[in-house]
């Protein structure tokens, strides 16, 4: 069957016209300019409004303060003579007291005041005695020896002609006695 060119709707025998990328990209810079100054006129008017605020708001914010700082109350002056004088005093005190000998009937005194006179070396804290915990450990008794009889070995007669490790064997030895098997 043949059909005429005359038959054809338009849209197939219409060829585009040469002018029509022209037309899309004269239309898409037209959009991006439009669009373009849209948002320019936009930013400006948010720039004013913002302008705007912060000029009818000339007075900074006073910033709240992170900690407050108070002094306590001078005490009076007799009492601070008074606690001068006892310090001097348990100071004067704690240098004239003569060394007391530490035997296991006085109870241990604890010190509390260090300076040169007084300095006693301890030692080191971390070295242990080994002459007081040392206790060697008692060698493991040796077990009983154990007597291991082996009966005669028995081989699978029926499988005998079947190579040893083989497929064919393992299978054969696994269906052996299944009848006796519990």
């Amino acid at each position: 069957m043949k059909a005429d060119r005359d038959d054809a709707p338009e849209w197939l025998t219409s060829r585009p016209s040469k002018g029509s990328n022209l037309k899309v990209v004269l239309a898409g810079t037209i959009g991006t300019v439009v669009t373009l100054g849209a948002l320019t006129l936009a930013g400006q008017a948010f720039m004013q409004n913002t302008v705007k605020d912060l000029a009818a708001n000339s007075q900074p914010p006073k910033p709240k303060p992170v900690a407050e700082i108070t002094r306590a109350e001078p005490a009076p002056r007799n009492d601070w003579d008074r606690i001068v004088e006892e310090q001097a005093r348990r100071d004067a005190m704690s240098t004239q007291q003569p060394e007391q000998p530490t035997g296991s009937d006085s109870p241990a005194v604890k010190q509390t005041v260090f300076n040169d006179q007084n300095y006693t070396p301890r030692g080191a804290d971390n070295v242990l005695s080994l002459r007081d915990t040392y206790k060697p450990a008692e060698p493991e008794k040796p077990a009983d020896k154990v007597r291991v009889t082996v009966i005669k070995e028995t081989k699978d007669s029926t499988c005998w002609p079947l190579k040893e490790g083989s497929i064919e064997r393992r299978n054969c030895r696994l269906g052996v006695g299944l009848n006796y098997r519990e």
